[in-house]
């Protein structure tokens, strides 16, 4: 067994996202197509005397937070873990806030990962039914597959054929974004946007049924957009800066911050990423993935 265990956790983004009602558990329904990208935050896991948890952000990291819950799940899944110290070091490259996964992705890949660094039995089926208590996101990536239709509250990961093939421009805006104060807005100002929702959900039935790429591309939605845009105005401005480079498609990626955009080759991404530098913008090229890595 090697002293230390190093996995990728890699990103995601949401083409299509729509939110449903409030459910009773206090979760919103949701029906979304995610994709993984090339984007990714390193994990670094070492057996030490007590737990202990680093990263290169200032992100909670203590018993109650997401990532000290989601050692706790490891312990309720393999209780010979109870006398054991785990040492959990993340450099993040995906930005807290950014609506691209990173802290779904990290819980996915330790539940996965610890057990096979230790040679500990496979347990999938039980990290399945436990991963939506940790994140909405976690179950797609906890499903190993690289696009997926996602609803329910996320639980529901149904796998689609082919993974899109794409090179995106990612924009990071300069503040994070916080998922729960976007549902707290949508419940507020929800008839707001109803109508916008509905005329997406047409436009991704549509794709669902047709499948191809000029049917995809019109299914990307999100239903935070308006609302988001309309506190963070700043964002439609980066909007437009995207477009005007080239970006053939421009949206969110789900609660935001991240802005996507869509370039025809790597060729053209690079030259979007370099003027956006020279403006002082703080921007990357990733793709998507195709198949699990």
């Amino acid at each position: 067994m090697p002293d230390i265990h190093v996995v990728r956790s890699y990103g995601k983004i949401n083409w299509f996202l729509s939110i449903g009602h409030l459910r009773k558990d206090g979760y919103h329904e949701i029906c979304s197509l995610m994709q993984k990208i090339s984007l990714y935050d390193e994990i670094e896991v070492v057996l030490a005397p007590s737990d202990s948890i680093t990263c290169n952000y200032s992100v909670p990291v203590g018993e109650k937070s997401l990532l000290g819950k989601t050692l706790a799940t490891l312990r309720e899944l393999y209780p010979c873990l109870s006398g054991i110290g785990l040492a959990v070091k993340i450099r993040k490259r995906i930005p807290p806030g950014s609506g691209l996964g990173g802290g779904s992705s990290n819980v996915a890949a330790l539940l996965l990962s610890v057990p096979a660094f230790l040679g500990l039995p496979d347990v999938r089926q039980k990290v399945v039914a436990l991963a939506p208590a940790l994140g909405s996101d976690v179950p797609f990536f906890i499903h190993k597959v690289p696009f997926a239709l996602v609803r329910g509250r996320g639980e529901d990961v149904v796998t689609l054929h082919p993974s899109p093939s794409y090179f995106l421009v990612l924009l990071f805006p300069s503040f994070p974004i916080s998922t729960a104060w976007a549902y707290r807005k949508w419940d507020e100002e929800l008839g707001n946007f109803e109508t916008l929702a509905q005329e997406g959900r047409r436009a991704l039935d549509r794709f669902l049924k047709n499948g191809n790429r000029e049917m995809f591309e019109k299914a990307i939605w999100n239903d935070f957009e308006p609302l988001v845009f309309r506190y963070y105005p700043v964002l439609k401005m980066y909007r437009e800066i995207l477009l005007g480079l080239g970006c053939r498609k421009v949206f969110m990626t789900g609660s935001g911050s991240t802005l996507v955009g869509v370039v025809e080759n790597r060729g053209q991404g690079e030259k979007v990423v370099e003027e956006l530098s020279q403006r002082g913008m703080n921007a990357i090229l990733t793709s998507t993935l195709v198949e699990e890595l």
